[in-house]
C-alpha cells in the first residue's frame, strides 16, 4: 500500500512542478494578466473596495499586486513541500532527515525555477522569491508534520 501511495505522490509532485514551470514560463504580460485577474476578483469580492472609483481601485491594485504575487509563490510551494514530505514519509528513516531532505528538494526546485525565469522575456529570477518559495515549502512540511502527529495521537487514544 505504501508503494501505491508513494507513486501517487510522485505523480502529484510532478504535476505540481509542471504547474510551477507553466506559470514561470509565462511572459511578463501574461503573468501580469494572470495576477491581475486575481487582484480584480479580490477587489470586486471585498465590500470595502467593490464600490470604489476606478482611480481608487487602480491604487488598490498597485498596492496589493506584490503581496498577491508573493502569496501565490508561497502557496504553490506550500503544496510542493507538503507533497514531497508526504512522499518522504513513505520511506524508512529518521523523520528529521525526511523533513530536511524535503526542504532541500523544494529549495533546489525553487532555484531552478528562478533560473528558468531568467530566460523568459520580461521576467527575472530573484533570490527573494527562492526564499519565499522555501518558506512556503517549510510551512507545508511543518503543517504535514503536525497533522500526522495529531492523527497518531488520536489513533493511540
Amino acid at each position: 500500500m505504501k508503494k501505491i501511495i508513494r507513486y501517487i505522490l510522485i505523480v502529484l509532485i510532478i504535476l505540481n512542478c509542471i504547474v510551477i514551470f507553466k506559470f514561470s514560463a509565462e511572459k511578463s504580460e501574461k503573468s501580469n494578466m494572470t495576477s491581475g485577474s486575481v487582484i480584480n476578483t479580490i477587489i470586486e469580492i471585498n465590500p470595502k473596495t467593490r464600490n470604489l472609483s476606478e482611480k481608487e481601485k487602480e491604487q488598490v491594485r498597485t498596492k496589493i499586486a506584490a503581496p498577491v504575487r508573493k502569496t501565490a509563490h508561497f502557496t504553490i510551494y506550500t503544496s510542493l513541500g507538503m507533497l514531497i514530505y508526504l512522499c518522504a514519509r513513505t520511506f524508512e528513516g529518521e523523520n528529521k532527515r525526511k523533513m530536511l531532505l524535503s526542504l532541500i528538494l523544494a529549495f533546489l526546485y525553487a532555484c531552478t525555477d528562478e533560473i528558468h525565469q531568467l530566460f523568459v522575456p520580461g521576467r527575472s529570477g530573484q533570490f527573494k522569491d527562492v526564499c519565499i518559495d522555501s518558506c512556503g515549502a517549510l510551512f507545508g512540511i511543518i503543517l504535514i508534520f503536525f497533522i500526522c502527529k495529531i492523527i497518531k495521537k488520536k489513533k493511540d487514544i
